[in-house]
């Protein structure tokens, strides 16, 4: 059945239509008919069923086939997210706790019908522990202006996603599976799920863009290196994708105590005993909580040796890299992120092996010091990393670095920098749904009272502040002009793997030599020796991390 639907699709035969009873789109795909919805001049089709809903025995398993339905499935709404902890603001919309069965999908599309479209498909971010694709922010306005599909999805997140206690790699090992990342065999699904589907909604399966941001961001280079999603992809573009080392599953990485041991102590917390108790559990009484991330109780993403094989820095230096071309960038206070959990200034020196007094001299120009140390990890995290991972395409592919320094001109002077997140309204063109900024001039005589204010309202209250959430100004000619570059930018590289578009300043394949990355700012489209003495440091640092020299001979 397969088969035939495969060649029914090649052959232009299944197609959207429109209903002449509600003037709704409709579609066929393996799994069904789909009724989608028109908005913001864009056909969307929500909820969509990639895989078996994660529940019972299928709780801590690789995801399995979506099952068929009969009839004509009602796509205009977006399904549930999956279970996460409420944080307020943050969690705006995605009506929480969430919901196990939450391995949905949503196609938006031009409205015009179209063959062999561009695919785009979307990570989305929250520290693997919160967020969805139903958040507004990801409403691909422009990007489906400028001729591409976007697919977005819910992947499953903390423990639910990222999870391997000893009887858990035991059952995967006598079934043959892999084990652990279940949150990353998610998106690989939906690659997967693309490859056989996005032709019916006219897409190209044969060229499809993977891009995110923040985790989803790191999610893409952990598929860059991931044999497991070979050929499901033929470009990638990360957001602010920190490179923090991973941890190993059963053996200590770097230094960090295996998942094994930091699963051991959640099962204790929950009162569980045996993998079969921990899958009877109710879905409530696994969400995260406050006083777990506090106990150590959440290890995140790990090497796994299958779906997760390694540091991407030093995988990328070796020439491991899925050979399609890349594109990686950083905002310029990314590290707004890392403000909460900053340690003191002296403290991170201690750990960097470095006097506070070299510290001082190569920072001595931040002007908000409660940020400096925060800044010295931003340096190390995200703008080394990108200049590291986007050189080490050189030999491979094309790999381009962009820098995002644009922020709404009437909250520019109360930040450090444009904070993390803070271009993807921009990307997708959904800055009309985003939080308004204030009709004056903000003061910037002192941030870091906001910025304190900010920090103690997280760690006290468990309140995300409207300060670190994207803010924008829908009818600045230059909010609009920006999004509009960028979106152009993006959607030129899903098309054909080079970002360059008419018009627009020449960007250049990247090379630490040369140093020059894209400058999305109010002037100035190129920037060469982004911070060169402050990074080219830290990246030292990251290579002693990573020990990249010792790695290049190995291989």
């Amino acid at each position: 059945m397969k088969k035939i639907f495969t060649l029914l699709l090649l052959l232009g035969i299944f197609s959207v239509h429109v209903s002449a009873q509600s003037g709704r789109p409709i579609i066929q795909i393996e799994s069904g008919r789909l009724q989608g919805v028109t908005e913001h001049n864009m056909l969307v089709f929500k909820n969509i069923p990639y895989a078996a809903p994660p529940v019972g025995d299928l709780r801590w398993r690789p995801p399995q086939p979506a099952l068929a339905w009969n009839g004509t499935r009602d796509a205009g709404s977006f399904g549930d997210a999956c279970p996460q902890p409420y944080v307020k603001n943050l969690s705006s919309g995605l009506s929480l706790p969430g919901n196990e069965d939450c391995l949905k999908l949503n196609v938006f599309t031009p409205t015009k019908p179209a063959k062999n479209l561009p695919v785009m498909v979307w990570i989305h971010g929250g520290g693997m522990l919160v967020d969805g694709a139903r958040d507004a922010q990801f409403t691909p306005i422009n990007l489906i202006k400028n001729g591409v599909i976007v697919v977005t999805f819910d992947y499953r997140l903390g423990t639910f996603g990222f999870f391997a206690s000893k009887e858990l790699i035991a059952e995967a090992k006598a079934k043959g599976e892999p084990v652990g990342n279940y949150g990353t065999m998610d998106q690989i699904a939906v690659l997967k799920w693309v490859k056989s589907n996005i032709a019916a909604f006219g897409g190209d399966p044969n060229n499809v863009t993977i891009f995110g941001e923040s985790a989803g961001g790191r999610s893409v280079t952990w598929l860059m290196v991931s044999d497991a999603a070979r050929g499901l992809f033929h470009r990638a573009i990360a957001e602010s994708a920190q490179q923090s080392p991973l941890r190993g599953m059963t053996q200590k990485h770097l230094g960090m105590a295996p998942e094994v041991e930091i699963d051991a102590k959640y099962m204790a917390t929950v009162g569980a005993k045996s993998l079969k108790e921990l899958r009877s559990l109710p879905t409530s009484k696994l969400v995260l909580t406050a006083a777990n991330f506090e106990q150590g109780e959440f290890g995140g993403p790990f090497i796994d040796g299958q779906i997760i094989q390694g540091d991407p820095i030093p995988l990328f230096a070796a020439g491991k890299q899925a050979k399609v071309p890349f594109m990686i960038g950083t905002n310029s206070w990314d590290s707004s992120f890392l403000v909460p959990g900053q340690p003191a200034l002296a403290a991170l020196s201690k750990k960097l092996h470095e006097t506070p007094k070299n510290i001082e001299k190569l920072y001595s120009r931040v002007k908000d010091k409660c940020v400096e140390s925060s800044d010295v990890l931003g340096d190390m995290l995200y703008r080394g990393s990108t200049k590291l991972l986007a050189d080490s395409m050189n030999g491979i592919a094309p790999g381009y670095a962009y820098y995002f320094d644009y922020l709404t001109k009437n909250i520019r002077p109360a930040y450090p920098g444009v904070p993390h997140t803070f271009e993807i309204s921009y990307v997708f063109g959904s800055y009309g749904l985003m939080p308004q900024a204030p009709s004056k001039l903000e003061s910037g005589s002192n941030n870091c009272a906001l910025i304190e204010k900010a920090t103690a309202d997280l760690k006290q209250k468990g309140v995300w502040s409207k300060y670190w959430y994207p803010i924008t100004d829908k009818n600045n000619p230059q909010d609009i002009a920006m999004s509009e570059r960028m979106s152009a930018t993006w959607a030129a590289f899903a098309k054909n793997g080079n970002p360059n578009v008419s018009g627009q300043a020449n960007w250049p394949i990247y090379s630490l030599k040369s140093d020059v990355m894209r400058n999305f700012s109010y002037d100035q489209e190129t920037i060469t020796g982004l911070l060169k003495e402050r990074v080219d440091y830290q990246m030292l640092h990251l290579r002693e991390i990573f020990a990249l020299e010792r790695l290049k001979e190995a291989f």
